[in-house]
Protein backbone atom coordinates (compact mmCIF):
# COMPACT_ATOMS: atom_id res chain seq x y z
CA UNK A 1 0.00 0.00 0.00
CA UNK A 2 1.21 3.19 -0.96
CA UNK A 3 -0.36 6.38 0.48
CA UNK A 4 1.99 9.13 0.98
CA UNK A 5 -0.53 10.81 3.84
CA UNK A 6 -0.45 7.70 5.77
CA UNK A 7 3.22 7.29 6.20
CA UNK A 8 2.95 10.99 6.93
CA UNK A 9 0.68 10.34 9.33
CA UNK A 10 2.52 8.48 11.02
CA UNK A 11 5.39 10.66 11.81
CA UNK A 12 2.85 13.58 12.84
CA UNK A 13 1.35 11.50 15.59
CA UNK A 14 4.63 10.48 17.36
CA UNK A 15 5.73 13.97 17.49
CA UNK A 16 2.51 14.55 18.44
CA UNK A 17 2.84 12.58 21.45
CA UNK A 18 6.66 12.70 22.45
CA UNK A 19 5.61 14.11 26.00
CA UNK A 20 9.42 14.45 27.64
CA UNK A 21 7.53 15.52 30.79
CA UNK A 22 5.18 12.48 31.25
CA UNK A 23 7.36 11.16 34.42
CA UNK A 24 9.16 14.11 35.69
CA UNK A 25 5.87 16.95 35.24
CA UNK A 26 4.31 16.39 38.94
CA UNK A 27 8.05 17.44 40.24
CA UNK A 28 8.53 20.14 37.86
CA UNK A 29 5.14 21.82 38.98
CA UNK A 30 5.38 20.83 43.06
CA UNK A 31 8.56 23.38 42.77
CA UNK A 32 5.87 26.30 42.80
CA UNK A 33 2.68 24.94 43.89
CA UNK A 34 0.86 22.22 46.21
CA UNK A 35 -1.27 19.37 45.72
CA UNK A 36 -4.39 21.25 45.27
CA UNK A 37 -3.46 23.39 43.08
CA UNK A 38 -1.54 20.88 41.12
CA UNK A 39 -5.13 19.02 41.20
CA UNK A 40 -6.77 21.95 39.94
CA UNK A 41 -4.50 22.38 37.24
CA UNK A 42 -5.59 18.70 35.96
CA UNK A 43 -9.52 19.26 36.14
CA UNK A 44 -8.63 22.76 34.37
CA UNK A 45 -6.91 21.29 31.48
CA UNK A 46 -9.27 17.98 31.04
CA UNK A 47 -12.70 20.48 31.31
CA UNK A 48 -10.53 23.30 28.36
CA UNK A 49 -10.01 19.72 26.25
CA UNK A 50 -14.13 18.76 27.11
CA UNK A 51 -15.64 22.02 26.28
CA UNK A 52 -13.74 21.87 23.14
CA UNK A 53 -13.84 18.42 21.75
CA UNK A 54 -17.28 19.06 19.72
CA UNK A 55 -16.49 22.94 18.94
CA UNK A 56 -13.11 21.86 17.15
CA UNK A 57 -14.26 18.81 15.35
CA UNK A 58 -16.51 21.18 13.40
CA UNK A 59 -13.59 23.22 12.78
CA UNK A 60 -11.77 20.25 11.52
CA UNK A 61 -14.27 19.20 8.90
CA UNK A 62 -15.30 22.90 7.97
CA UNK A 63 -12.09 24.26 7.97
CA UNK A 64 -10.18 21.15 6.45
CA UNK A 65 -7.98 18.57 8.46
CA UNK A 66 -4.81 19.62 7.24
CA UNK A 67 -5.34 23.44 8.35
CA UNK A 68 -6.64 22.05 11.88
CA UNK A 69 -3.83 19.90 12.43
CA UNK A 70 -1.33 22.74 11.93
CA UNK A 71 -3.58 24.80 14.48
CA UNK A 72 -3.48 22.03 16.94
CA UNK A 73 0.30 21.87 16.93
CA UNK A 74 1.38 24.95 16.48
CA UNK A 75 -0.56 26.02 19.80
CA UNK A 76 0.39 22.67 21.78
CA UNK A 77 4.30 23.83 21.07
CA UNK A 78 3.42 27.52 22.42
CA UNK A 79 1.97 25.94 25.25
CA UNK A 80 4.86 23.38 26.21
CA UNK A 81 7.40 25.82 25.41
CA UNK A 82 5.97 28.63 27.75
CA UNK A 83 5.30 25.51 30.51
CA UNK A 84 8.88 25.43 30.46
CA UNK A 85 9.53 28.40 31.98
CA UNK A 86 6.26 29.10 33.76
CA UNK A 87 6.80 29.63 37.89
CA UNK A 88 3.75 30.67 38.67
CA UNK A 89 -0.08 29.04 38.79
CA UNK A 90 -1.75 31.50 37.10
CA UNK A 91 1.09 30.54 34.02
CA UNK A 92 0.43 27.44 34.83
CA UNK A 93 -3.42 28.01 33.85
CA UNK A 94 -2.58 30.01 30.94
CA UNK A 95 -0.19 26.70 29.66
CA UNK A 96 -3.08 24.02 30.41
CA UNK A 97 -5.90 26.33 29.07
CA UNK A 98 -3.33 26.99 25.55
CA UNK A 99 -2.34 22.88 25.55
CA UNK A 100 -5.85 21.82 26.24
CA UNK A 101 -6.99 23.49 23.42
CA UNK A 102 -4.17 22.33 20.93
CA UNK A 103 -5.07 18.92 21.90
CA UNK A 104 -8.70 19.24 21.16
CA UNK A 105 -8.02 20.38 17.74
CA UNK A 106 -5.87 17.16 17.16
CA UNK A 107 -7.66 14.78 18.66
CA UNK A 108 -10.71 13.73 16.29
CA UNK A 109 -8.84 15.32 13.13
CA UNK A 110 -5.98 13.11 13.28
CA UNK A 111 -8.50 9.57 13.58
CA UNK A 112 -10.29 11.48 10.46
CA UNK A 113 -7.59 12.44 8.63
CA UNK A 114 -6.23 8.43 8.45
CA UNK A 115 -9.28 7.33 7.80
CA UNK A 116 -10.77 9.66 5.27
CA UNK A 117 -7.12 9.79 3.72
CA UNK A 118 -7.73 6.12 2.73
CA UNK A 119 -11.47 6.43 2.36
CA UNK A 120 -9.86 8.89 -1.09
CA UNK A 121 -7.32 5.79 -2.32
CA UNK A 122 -10.26 2.72 -1.99
CA UNK A 123 -7.78 1.47 0.75
CA UNK A 124 -10.32 1.55 4.15
CA UNK A 125 -9.83 -2.10 4.57
CA UNK A 126 -6.38 -1.30 5.07
CA UNK A 127 -7.38 1.00 7.99
CA UNK A 128 -7.32 -1.45 11.43
CA UNK A 129 -3.78 -2.52 9.87
CA UNK A 130 -2.70 1.11 9.46
CA UNK A 131 -3.90 1.99 12.96
CA UNK A 132 -2.05 -0.38 14.48
CA UNK A 133 1.04 0.69 13.53
CA UNK A 134 -0.28 4.66 14.29
CA UNK A 135 -0.47 3.06 17.84
CA UNK A 136 2.41 1.31 17.96
CA UNK A 137 4.96 4.45 16.55
CA UNK A 138 2.82 6.35 19.26
CA UNK A 139 3.73 4.03 21.75
CA UNK A 140 7.20 3.52 21.14
CA UNK A 141 7.70 7.49 20.66
CA UNK A 142 5.81 8.42 24.24
CA UNK A 143 8.60 5.25 25.85
CA UNK A 144 11.77 7.20 24.13
CA UNK A 145 10.46 10.53 25.48
CA UNK A 146 9.84 9.44 28.83
CA UNK A 147 13.00 7.70 29.27
CA UNK A 148 14.88 10.81 27.99
CA UNK A 149 12.44 13.00 29.97
CA UNK A 150 14.17 12.24 33.22
CA UNK A 151 17.83 13.09 32.02
CA UNK A 152 16.59 16.17 30.75
CA UNK A 153 14.76 17.13 33.54
CA UNK A 154 18.30 16.56 35.74
CA UNK A 155 19.97 19.26 33.58
CA UNK A 156 16.74 22.05 33.85
CA UNK A 157 13.78 21.20 35.07
CA UNK A 158 11.58 22.83 32.81
CA UNK A 159 13.96 21.18 29.49
CA UNK A 160 11.34 18.35 28.91
CA UNK A 161 8.73 20.70 28.47
CA UNK A 162 10.47 22.95 25.90
CA UNK A 163 11.73 19.65 23.82
CA UNK A 164 8.40 18.54 23.86
CA UNK A 165 7.33 21.96 22.07
CA UNK A 166 10.52 21.26 19.57
CA UNK A 167 8.88 17.84 18.74
CA UNK A 168 5.72 19.46 18.03
CA UNK A 169 7.31 22.08 16.26
CA UNK A 170 8.91 19.08 13.81
CA UNK A 171 5.26 18.06 13.75
CA UNK A 172 3.63 21.21 12.41
CA UNK A 173 6.33 21.04 9.58
CA UNK A 174 5.63 17.54 8.95
CA UNK A 175 1.87 18.69 8.28
CA UNK A 176 3.15 20.96 5.43
CA UNK A 177 3.70 18.27 3.33
CA UNK A 178 0.19 16.27 3.46
CA UNK A 179 -2.55 17.21 1.03
CA UNK A 180 -5.79 17.46 1.99
CA UNK A 181 -7.96 14.24 1.32
CA UNK A 182 -10.77 14.79 -1.27
CA UNK A 183 -14.04 14.03 0.69
CA UNK A 184 -17.49 15.59 0.63
CA UNK A 185 -16.50 19.26 2.95
CA UNK A 186 -18.84 22.38 3.56
CA UNK A 187 -17.58 25.85 3.31
CA UNK A 188 -16.88 27.38 6.57
CA UNK A 189 -19.57 29.61 8.05
CA UNK A 190 -21.10 29.98 11.86
CA UNK A 191 -24.36 28.53 10.84
CA UNK A 192 -22.22 25.29 9.26
CA UNK A 193 -20.78 25.19 12.55
CA UNK A 194 -23.68 25.10 14.36
CA UNK A 195 -24.99 22.17 12.08
CA UNK A 196 -22.12 20.19 11.85
CA UNK A 197 -21.98 20.02 15.85
CA UNK A 198 -25.59 19.56 15.67
CA UNK A 199 -24.72 16.61 13.13
CA UNK A 200 -22.19 15.10 15.41
CA UNK A 201 -24.48 14.25 18.41
CA UNK A 202 -27.25 12.74 16.10
CA UNK A 203 -25.29 10.78 14.19
CA UNK A 204 -23.49 9.20 17.61
CA UNK A 205 -27.04 8.43 18.90
CA UNK A 206 -28.33 7.41 15.60
CA UNK A 207 -30.42 4.10 15.36
CA UNK A 208 -27.54 3.04 13.48
CA UNK A 209 -24.94 3.73 15.68
CA UNK A 210 -26.79 4.18 19.15
CA UNK A 211 -26.34 0.30 20.16
CA UNK A 212 -22.42 0.73 19.65
CA UNK A 213 -22.51 4.44 21.54
CA UNK A 214 -23.44 2.93 24.42
CA UNK A 215 -20.86 0.22 25.22
CA UNK A 216 -18.20 3.04 23.18
CA UNK A 217 -19.07 5.55 26.74
CA UNK A 218 -18.99 2.47 29.23
CA UNK A 219 -15.41 1.40 28.31
CA UNK A 220 -14.35 4.70 27.50
CA UNK A 221 -15.41 7.10 30.38
CA UNK A 222 -14.31 4.20 32.55
CA UNK A 223 -10.64 4.49 31.14
CA UNK A 224 -10.70 7.75 31.07
CA UNK A 225 -11.58 8.01 34.92
CA UNK A 226 -8.52 5.48 35.77
CA UNK A 227 -6.10 7.53 33.41
CA UNK A 228 -7.32 10.60 35.10
CA UNK A 229 -6.80 10.01 38.60
CA UNK A 230 -7.02 6.10 39.26
CA UNK A 231 -4.20 4.74 38.10
CA UNK A 232 -1.95 7.95 39.41
CA UNK A 233 -3.18 7.35 42.83
CA UNK A 234 -3.24 3.98 42.75
CA UNK A 235 0.47 3.64 42.22
CA UNK A 236 1.09 5.85 44.95
CA UNK A 237 -1.13 3.90 47.47
CA UNK A 238 0.71 0.55 46.29
CA UNK A 239 4.24 1.89 47.25
CA UNK A 240 5.44 3.34 44.17
CA UNK A 241 8.31 6.31 44.25
CA UNK A 242 9.06 8.39 42.11
CA UNK A 243 11.63 6.53 40.17
CA UNK A 244 9.38 3.54 40.20
CA UNK A 245 6.43 4.79 38.54
CA UNK A 246 8.76 6.16 35.89
CA UNK A 247 9.83 2.84 35.23
CA UNK A 248 6.57 1.19 35.69
CA UNK A 249 5.00 3.56 33.08
CA UNK A 250 7.90 3.04 30.59
CA UNK A 251 7.24 -0.62 31.28
CA UNK A 252 3.31 -0.09 30.16
CA UNK A 253 4.34 1.97 27.20
CA UNK A 254 6.60 -0.56 25.54
CA UNK A 255 4.00 -3.69 26.18
CA UNK A 256 1.47 -2.02 24.90
CA UNK A 257 3.51 -1.79 21.50
CA UNK A 258 3.02 -5.28 20.12
CA UNK A 259 -0.78 -4.58 20.49
CA UNK A 260 -0.79 -1.94 18.08
CA UNK A 261 0.44 -4.36 15.21
CA UNK A 262 -1.88 -7.20 16.53
CA UNK A 263 -5.17 -5.04 16.00
CA UNK A 264 -5.11 -5.50 12.03
CA UNK A 265 -5.06 -9.60 12.67
CA UNK A 266 -7.48 -9.84 15.96
CA UNK A 267 -10.10 -7.41 14.51
CA UNK A 268 -10.66 -10.18 11.59
CA UNK A 269 -10.90 -12.71 14.25
CA UNK A 270 -13.38 -10.73 16.73
CA UNK A 271 -15.80 -8.91 16.23
CA UNK A 272 -15.43 -4.96 17.79
CA UNK A 273 -18.16 -4.94 20.46
CA UNK A 274 -16.29 -8.20 21.48
CA UNK A 275 -12.42 -6.28 21.55
CA UNK A 276 -14.28 -3.67 23.73
CA UNK A 277 -15.73 -5.23 25.96
CA UNK A 278 -12.67 -7.76 26.74
CA UNK A 279 -11.12 -3.83 27.19
CA UNK A 280 -13.52 -2.98 29.74
CA UNK A 281 -13.35 -6.38 31.77
CA UNK A 282 -9.68 -6.10 31.83
CA UNK A 283 -9.61 -2.68 33.11
CA UNK A 284 -11.99 -3.80 35.90
CA UNK A 285 -10.01 -7.28 36.37
CA UNK A 286 -6.98 -4.75 37.44
CA UNK A 287 -8.97 -3.20 40.23
CA UNK A 288 -11.83 -5.85 41.15
CA UNK A 289 -9.70 -7.95 43.46
CA UNK A 290 -7.19 -4.81 45.19
CA UNK A 291 -8.40 -5.46 48.96
CA UNK A 292 -6.85 -8.89 48.44
CA UNK A 293 -3.57 -9.30 46.63
CA UNK A 294 -0.41 -7.65 46.67
CA UNK A 295 1.55 -4.83 44.61
CA UNK A 296 3.14 -7.47 42.20
CA UNK A 297 -0.14 -9.27 41.41
CA UNK A 298 -1.51 -5.78 40.86
CA UNK A 299 1.55 -4.89 38.91
CA UNK A 300 0.98 -7.59 36.71
CA UNK A 301 -2.79 -7.07 35.79
CA UNK A 302 -2.49 -3.53 35.20
CA UNK A 303 0.85 -4.48 32.71
CA UNK A 304 -1.95 -7.21 31.01
CA UNK A 305 -4.31 -4.22 31.21
CA UNK A 306 -2.16 -2.04 29.63
CA UNK A 307 -1.15 -4.23 26.61
CA UNK A 308 -4.70 -4.71 25.59
CA UNK A 309 -5.58 -0.96 25.68
CA UNK A 310 -4.27 -0.27 22.29
CA UNK A 311 -6.38 -2.77 20.51
CA UNK A 312 -9.87 -1.38 22.50
CA UNK A 313 -8.55 2.25 21.71
CA UNK A 314 -8.36 1.15 17.96
CA UNK A 315 -11.43 -0.64 17.79
CA UNK A 316 -13.42 2.24 19.33
CA UNK A 317 -12.33 4.62 16.30
CA UNK A 318 -12.53 1.61 13.97
CA UNK A 319 -16.14 1.30 15.22
CA UNK A 320 -16.85 5.28 14.64
CA UNK A 321 -15.31 5.52 11.39
CA UNK A 322 -16.84 2.80 9.91
CA UNK A 323 -20.62 4.01 11.37
CA UNK A 324 -19.90 7.75 10.33
CA UNK A 325 -19.74 9.37 7.02
CA UNK A 326 -16.83 11.68 6.18
CA UNK A 327 -18.12 15.39 5.89
CA UNK A 328 -18.64 14.90 9.53
CA UNK A 329 -16.06 12.46 11.02
CA UNK A 330 -14.30 14.73 12.85
CA UNK A 331 -17.03 16.19 14.80
CA UNK A 332 -18.34 12.31 15.62
CA UNK A 333 -15.05 11.70 17.20
CA UNK A 334 -14.88 14.88 19.31
CA UNK A 335 -18.20 14.42 20.25
CA UNK A 336 -17.47 10.98 21.59
CA UNK A 337 -14.33 12.21 22.95
CA UNK A 338 -16.74 15.03 24.85
CA UNK A 339 -19.15 12.81 26.02
CA UNK A 340 -16.35 10.36 27.03
CA UNK A 341 -14.63 12.87 29.62
CA UNK A 342 -17.86 14.23 31.04
CA UNK A 343 -18.38 12.03 33.84
CA UNK A 344 -14.98 12.57 35.04
CA UNK A 345 -15.77 16.21 34.72
CA UNK A 346 -18.68 16.12 37.11
CA UNK A 347 -17.33 13.41 39.06
CA UNK A 348 -13.92 14.21 39.98
CA UNK A 349 -14.30 15.80 43.05
CA UNK A 350 -16.89 13.52 45.06
CA UNK A 351 -14.14 10.43 43.52
CA UNK A 352 -11.14 11.83 45.19
CA UNK A 353 -13.72 12.28 48.28
CA UNK A 354 -14.51 8.76 48.14
CA UNK A 355 -11.34 7.45 48.03
CA UNK A 356 -10.09 9.63 50.66
CA UNK A 357 -12.50 8.67 53.00
CA UNK A 358 -12.60 4.87 51.76
CA UNK A 359 -9.25 4.62 50.98
CA UNK A 360 -7.68 4.00 47.59
CA UNK A 361 -8.09 0.33 47.62
CA UNK A 362 -12.09 0.12 48.52
CA UNK A 363 -12.73 2.67 45.75
CA UNK A 364 -11.13 0.51 43.06
CA UNK A 365 -13.27 -2.28 43.88
CA UNK A 366 -15.93 -0.37 43.98
CA UNK A 367 -15.08 1.17 40.84
CA UNK A 368 -14.13 -2.14 39.42
CA UNK A 369 -17.54 -4.06 40.41
CA UNK A 370 -19.57 -0.97 38.91
CA UNK A 371 -18.01 -1.46 35.68
CA UNK A 372 -18.79 -5.25 35.31
CA UNK A 373 -22.43 -4.27 36.45
CA UNK A 374 -22.44 -1.82 33.50
CA UNK A 375 -20.66 -3.98 30.75
CA UNK A 376 -23.60 -7.09 32.07
CA UNK A 377 -26.43 -4.84 32.14
CA UNK A 378 -25.43 -3.55 28.14
CA UNK A 379 -24.55 -7.71 27.03
CA UNK A 380 -28.48 -8.20 28.46
CA UNK A 381 -29.71 -5.61 27.31
CA UNK A 382 -28.03 -5.92 23.83
CA UNK A 383 -29.17 -9.50 23.46
CA UNK A 384 -32.95 -8.60 24.83
CA UNK A 385 -32.65 -6.24 21.81
CA UNK A 386 -31.70 -8.50 19.14
CA UNK A 387 -34.61 -10.53 20.11
CA UNK A 388 -36.62 -8.10 19.48
CA UNK A 389 -35.47 -7.50 16.60
CA UNK A 390 -35.89 -11.44 15.16
CA UNK A 391 -39.33 -11.04 16.69
CA UNK A 392 -40.46 -8.06 14.45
Amino acid sequence: MKNRNISLSYIIAALNNAFFWYAPWLLFVYKYINIEQATILQLVGLVVRSIAEVPTGAVSDLLGKKRTLMIALLLSAIGEIYMGFSTSFIQFIIVYIIIGLGQSFYSGTIDAFIYDSLLEKNQTKEYPKVLGKSNAWVSIATAMATITGGFLFQIWAGLPFVVTGVAKLFGLLTVFFITEPSVDSLAFSFKNFIKMTGQGFSNLFSRQLINCTLLLLIAGSFSTIAYEILDDVAVVDWGYNAVGISILYTAAILVSIPSGFLYSYVSKKLKLKTLILFGGLFLASNYLLSLWINVFIWTGLFLIRVLYSPIKKAAIMDTLNQNTDSSIRATTISTYELLNKLPFVLFGIPIGILMKDFGVKSFSVGFAVTLVILLITYILFNKFHQNKTLEI
